[in-house]
């Protein structure tokens, strides 16, 4: 009778514990998500906001965290969480301990499903205004950058090897994941002639275009607001300045820019075949959402592990 009494309370007590492992695995996923965004300001920062959230959702826990590498450098969390776990009558049968653990991992990526490989140099816009944000052949103020992509062949991020196929399906969207950019980054531009698969690229993403006002509210005084923030057109640049003598320039021909922040745009023409692209610009993608104010971050999160 003592050892079905006994199984029974042990029958009880799992079930709880599994209930208890759901709240803090819960837990686990939402302090790796809050810190893996938190990550382009440093890791202090990061495991700060990732420990905050775990508070939020499970009280008297253990946290540790750990820094990991999914596609570059540095830009992933795991995220630790263990609790002793509460017993109602297993302690009558045994006096061991028992404690629910749960491990969560998530990376930084760049925000709208990854920057797109045009180049703004950093210098004033005024939002509401129009602008080329790509002219093949480069211009004194944009042009086509070499973005690293993740191959699954190797496992890892290569940059365009000078053929066009890494730069189409980067703009086209949806078709390889780009490598999350990062403030400080170095790209090489991508000189020569891309308007092919530029044209074809941007067919693909966006068969039509809508007018800049369906996408964004500018209001009375510019301030924007996002109507369709999962519109094909509504794109985040990185603003760049020449990376030899960091003014807001384009380099002449090959060379390379320094990325100093993000941008968002909304693509509103396709001229000239794929010659020059113009966009609305929107404003300035802050880094990390505690300072978005009314625009989306460069970067968002997602679970990897």
């Amino acid at each position: 009778m003592f050892a079905l009494l006994g199984m029974c309370a042990l029958a009880i007590d799992v079930g709880s514990w599994y209930q208890q492992k759901r709240v803090v695995a819960n837990a686990a996923d939402a302090g790796a998500l809050a810190g893996a965004a938190t990550l382009p300001t440093g890791w202090s920062a990061a495991t700060t906001t990732a420990g905050s959230e775990v508070t939020k959702n499970v009280a008297g826990a253990t946290v540790t965290y750990t820094q990991s590498t999914t596609f570059v450098p540095g830009d992933s969390i795991t995220v630790t969480v263990s609790k002793p776990a509460q017993s109602y009558f297993a302690n009558i049968v045994t006096k061991n301990p028992v404690t629910v653990k749960a491990r969560a991992t998530a990376t930084m990526m760049n925000a709208g499903g990854g920057a797109l490989p045009w180049g703004v140099v950093d210098k004033p816009y005024i939002p509401g205004q129009t602008y080329p944000i790509f002219v093949n052949g480069d211009t004194a103020n944009n042009g086509a950058i070499r973005l690293p992509a993740w191959d699954t062949s190797s496992m890892s991020c290569v940059g365009d090897n000078g053929g066009s196929s890494i730069y189409q399906a980067e703009v086209t969207g949806g078709l390889i994941t780009t490598c999350p950019v990062t403030v400080g980054d170095v790209e090489q531009t991508k000189p020569g002639s891309t308007t092919g698969p530029t044209q074809h690229a941007m067919d693909a993403r966006c068969p039509s275009l809508q007018p800049a006002s369906s996408i964004v509210n500018f209001g009375g005084i510019g301030t924007p607001t996002i109507q369709q923030p999962a519109s094909c057109q509504f794109v985040l640049l990185p603003t760049v300045v020449n990376n030899d003598t960091s003014l807001p320039t384009w380099p002449l021909g090959a060379g390379y820019v320094r990325v100093t922040g993000f941008s968002w745009w909304v693509v509103t023409a396709l001229l000239q075949g794929g010659k020059e692209i113009d966009a609305v610009y929107v404003g300035p993608a802050p880094i990390t959402s505690s300072t978005a104010g009314g625009l989306p971050s460069a970067y968002e999160s997602q679970l990897t592990g």
